[in-house]
């Protein structure tokens, strides 16, 4: 057999294994994220740059990244924030212009975006994204899902340094605060250290691998670098010492508006948090329970102007997905305690964040039933 069909075949054969042996990036059903209690959505404009060149090959890569941005779609918190999407590849583009965030019509994005092939003029799609935050102000992201190899529309390789002075530039033309957050697919080190040095030209930045960003956790600590910020602290008139009445003077009460009681006095800090613990997945109160809860309904009913944070916990058993939902019906279980027993719901605030946040051990009985629990904290407009 000619050399030249040898070698063809073996290219081919490659080609084969290395598709065959690819794992495309599993699609994540992790629920929408909703802000703690000390944090907000705090992003005004958001624009996703989607590489569909040809060096994110179709069949491997640009199904990853397909996935990834569905993923990062489906969970985005609501907002009154703006959104667009540019794929990127070559001359061509697929772009969907900036207007108020719609979830669906984001996934439909992520759904649609074909593999546009050619070059990766990433300097491009930046400055792109630039244009699309022309003329607005606030805060706002661009997050970049690429393999970082940056070439000209034809293909030939250029200087990273025109990727990073696009990104300087269109930092620097904007209103406001912009950070710039990458995901690579792909495994070229130069495309690593492209997507690294991008998002360190913003002092906000972050940069994630792809496995970075493949479970609930993890996508959900990257759409919080994204999106969210500390919730405002609001401004507090001058008071008299022990403004809130609980004891702790003013100077060293770290809760300066919670409520005397619940349960019991507050700490030295000035704080009180009640928990009601649970038995192992189940979201269910557990016997005794009720007489302290009963202690917070009689605080609730003679502080009308009180509010209430209900914060659900599990412990580590279990998958992300699965204790996220847990942790959201050991709050609402609570929640259901307290409007049954005569408090508006109105006043009842019902979070669940699932294993996070653990106040005992996880490796050991007694520190697991700590961790299961929901959490009832006071809180005064």
């Amino acid at each position: 057999m000619p050399r030249s069909i040898l070698t063809l075949l073996s290219a081919l054969s490659l080609g084969a294994l290395a598709c065959a042996s690819h794992q495309a990036a599993p699609s994540i059903d992790a629920p929408v994220l909703v802000p703690g209690a000390q944090e907000r959505v705090a992003i005004d404009q958001l624009v996703v740059l989607i590489d569909a060149s040809s060096s994110v090959s179709e069949a491997s890569l640009f199904q990853d990244e397909k996935s990834l941005v569905r993923s990062f779609a489906k969970s985005m918190p609501d907002g009154g924030y703006e959104t667009s999407v540019i794929a990127f590849g070559g001359f061509a583009r697929d772009r969907v212009d900036a207007a108020r965030f719609d979830r669906s019509r984001i996934v439909s994005a992520a759904d649609a975006t074909p593999h546009l092939a050619e070059g990766t003029p990433i300097h491009k799609a930046i400055r792109e994204a630039g244009a699309q935050l022309e003329g607005k102000s606030g805060r706002a992201a661009i997050v970049l899902y690429s393999d970082g190899e940056i070439t000209t529309e034809g293909g030939k390789e250029l200087d990273a340094q025109l990727a990073l002075d696009a990104a300087a530039e269109v930092a620097e033309a904007y209103d406001g605060e912009l950070c710039i957050h990458t995901v690579r697919v792909g495994d070229e080190a130069e495309g690593a250290t492209l997507l690294r040095a991008l998002a360190d030209t913003t002092s906000c930045g972050s940069y994630r691998e792809r496995e970075g960003v493949t479970t609930v956790a993890t996508l959900h600590q990257f759409e919080r670098d994204v999106f969210l910020g500390a919730a405002p602290t609001p401004r507090v008139a001058a008071a008299p010492v022990d403004a809130d009445g609980d004891g702790v003077i003013g100077a060293n009460d770290l809760c300066p508006n919670t409520p005397r009681v619940f349960a019991s006095e507050v700490d030295a800090q000035g704080c009180v948090t009640v928990r009601a613990l649970f038995d192992h997945d189940s979201a269910k109160l557990r016997a005794g329970t009720s007489s302290e809860l009963e202690k917070v309904v009689q605080v609730l009913k003679e502080n009308p102007e009180v509010r209430v944070s209900l914060d659900g916990y599990t412990d580590s058993t279990g998958s992300d997905v699965y204790n996220e939902t847990l942790s959201q019906r050991r709050a609402e279980a609570v929640r259901q305690y307290l409007v049954g027993a005569g408090i508006d719901a109105s006043r009842l605030e019902a979070k669940g964040y699932g294993e996070t946040n653990p106040i005992g051990d996880n490796a050991t009985d007694a520190g697991r039933q700590q961790n299961r629990r929901t959490e009832i904290s006071g809180i005064r407009d």
